[in-house]
């Protein structure tokens, strides 16, 4: 069982060990009778997730023994991850929750909520939209040059791997929300940086998708929107001391640039005057 500990009290880092490790066990063991469940009903999980590609390539082949049983594992993994969410979110929430005071622990259900919402609203949008236009253009592409014949592993890994890629960025507001939270980042900032934030997204969604365009786009524009709502959901929750401290910082950032810019122009200056007056 785990034991859970007051806002005031002060515990020992191996206690705060022993609980990381009996939650750990709780999210393990959850996941595993998932995956049980999953595995058991893997026809319709396996018939689900090859809807998406196009007709003519519907007759998946394999070339191992091992790899329809493995290819089951896998989407019966994937299956167990967005079912056992709500109790990884849960556990993490709870293990951080100590170190939160009274009114912060009563958003506890709102993250978890608002954690699966977003986990499960990631991987429906890769399934209905970037999936189809995505292998239609790949598989399309390929088979007016070569003969294509898809085996069950790589269509199941290449469809598994995007679907958990769009379901973890969608968890980025969430992400921005807990780091404004803890004083790491301030909405002030990440105003500030909103250039760098969108070429970060694209360049994490190439990273994470395969390499074409059209899913790196489908994955970049609605992360960036994401970012955006992220910025504004974590201005509620942002202490305003936090905020306060980041704009003095910001300005004394450019009155010591533009102090810098100044001392450097003065010797400049009078260079040119005593050219000036010499000529």
């Amino acid at each position: 069982m785990v034991q859970t500990v007051k806002f005031t009290q002060q515990v020992p880092i191996s206690s705060h060990l022993k609980e990381l490790k009996d939650r750990f066990i709780i999210v393990g063991g959850v996941v595993l009778f998932f995956l049980g469940v999953c595995f058991y009903f893997r026809d319709f999980l396996l018939e689900w997730l090859q809807r998406p590609i196009p007709t003519q390539f519907k007759d998946l082949t394999f070339i191992s023994p091992t790899e329809p049983f493995f290819t089951a594992i896998k989407v019966a993994l994937m299956g167990s991850l967005f079912i056992s969410m709500p109790v990884i979110l849960f556990h993490i929430w709870k293990f951080i929750a100590p170190g939160l005071k009274v009114r912060e622990k009563k958003i506890t259900m709102l993250f978890v909520l608002s954690g699966t919402a977003f986990f499960l609203f990631g991987g429906v949008f890769c399934y209905f939209l970037v999936l189809p236009l995505g292998l239609k253009f790949l598989l399309l592409f390929g088979s007016t040059y070569w003969k294509m014949e898809v085996t069950i592993g790589l269509y199941y890994s290449f469809t598994l791997k995007l679907i958990l890629a769009f379901a973890f960025a969608f968890q980025t507001p969430l992400i921005l929300v807990f780091m404004t939270k803890l004083g790491i980042i301030s909405t002030v900032k990440m105003r500030l940086y909103r250039k760098w934030a969108f070429l970060g997204c694209f360049v994490l969604s190439a990273v994470l998708t395969p390499p074409d365009v059209i899913t790196q786009v489908l994955l970049a524009v609605p992360l960036y929107g994401l970012y955006e709502f992220g910025i504004f959901v974590s201005y509620f929750f942002e202490d305003p001391k936090n905020r306060e401290e980041a704009v003095r910082h910001i300005m004394a950032q450019r009155e010591a640039k533009k102090a810098a810019k100044e001392k450097k122009a003065k010797p400049a200056q009078k260079k040119r005057t005593k050219k000036t007056a010499t000529g």
